[in-house]
């Protein structure tokens, strides 16, 4: 007993799947991120199918790794994780000494962590096990928490205006918000025509707009497990102060119920008030911290102490005079 790991997706999911959609407000990161590893496979799988190659014949350097933990008890998963090299390590697991104990697992498997990214406790107790081993300093990135839906939502009075889902014509629209907002949030990752395409093809954009012009916008996932979590809200500044990002919260959850989702979540800095979550029927479900690792840490070399060496004094030597040689051409 304790953690097996894999390379091959399908079998993750088929061991672990269970127990990720049990939780699946709290394990909305590693769901998500499960998925697009899926659909990014199945790309890769596709092309090497049209240029006749092996899968993954050209594939460099370590892969996705996944792993699920199973407890002595032999009941079934109790944890998770989703390794990129490129990415913090996500995980799922409560308990700190599993946590604790991946590492020691990852590090026996040589793999290269930039960070880790899960649940508070669980965090800390990967990143002590895992900086005592690599000899690397931790810093903290971000802590965030984690809301779900846990009320319909209230059909409070908002601001004037209307709700709408985003369509092909506001691609132009899109693009520019999303790198506002990675502007903004300083998280400028991937291509914002990328993000915005993506979001077109499933419905995950919308609009809060006031006399035919957007106002605020709200994104959200791809389903997974029947849940969706909302990944941004945005509203350029001139529009701010004005109930607009409430208003298209509100509107995003409802639709998301319509839609027949069984989990919302909502995943927000640590300093975001919760008033407004709260109001608007999310719960507060846990916390989670995103830490990074950077260059070995250790004792300093001491500068040299005591004495200095003096200078030499007295009668400085006299430069020579006279005509100076001259260069050879």
């Amino acid at each position: 007993m304790g953690w097996y790991m894999t390379s091959d997706l399908d079998r993750f999911l088929a061991t672990a799947g269970d127990y990720l959609e049990s939780r699946a407000a709290e394990n909305a990161l590693l769901l998500s991120a499960a998925q697009t590893a899926h659909a990014e496979l199945d790309t890769h799988a596709a092309l090497d199918a049209r240029d006749g190659q092996a899968a993954g014949e050209a594939a460099t350097g370590p892969g996705p790794l996944f792993g699920w933990w199973d407890p002595p008890d032999g009941s079934g998963p109790r944890g998770a994780f989703l390794h990129d090299p490129s990415v913090p390590l996500l995980i799922a697991v409560r308990a700190p000494e599993t946590a604790a104990a991946l590492a020691a697992a990852l590090a026996k498997a040589g793999r290269f962590v930039s960070g880790v990214d899960g649940p508070a406790s669980a965090a800390d107790a990967f990143a002590a096990a895992w900086s005592q081993r690599a000899g690397l300093a931790i810093r903290v990135h971000g802590h965030s928490r984690v809301y779900r839906l846990t009320q319909t939502p209230s059909a409070e009075t908002g601001p004037a205006g209307r709700f709408r889902m985003a369509t092909a014509a506001d691609r132009a629209l899109l693009v520019t918000w999303l790198r506002a907002f990675g502007t903004e949030v300083g998280e400028l990752t991937g291509s914002p025509e990328a993000a915005a395409d993506d979001l077109l093809s499933y419905g995950g954009a919308a609009f809060w707009e006031v006399a035919g012009d957007p106002v605020s916008m709200a994104a959200t996932t791809r389903p997974v497990a029947r849940t969706v979590r909302i990944s941004m809200m945005y509203t350029p500044p001139e529009h701010r102060r004005n109930g607009y990002a409430a208003a298209v919260m509100l509107a995003v959850s409802r639709a998301a119920l319509d839609g027949q989702m069984r989990e919302v979540v909502l995943i927000t800095e640590e300093n975001r008030p919760q008033r407004l979550a709260a109001r608007l029927g999310y719960e507060l479900i846990g916390e989670r911290a995103e830490l990074r690792f950077g260059p070995p840490t250790g004792p300093q070399s001491r500068l040299a102490t005591g004495p200095q060496p003096r200078l030499a004094t007295g009668p400085q030597p006299r430069l020579a005079t006279g005509p100076q040689p001259r260069l050879r051409g």
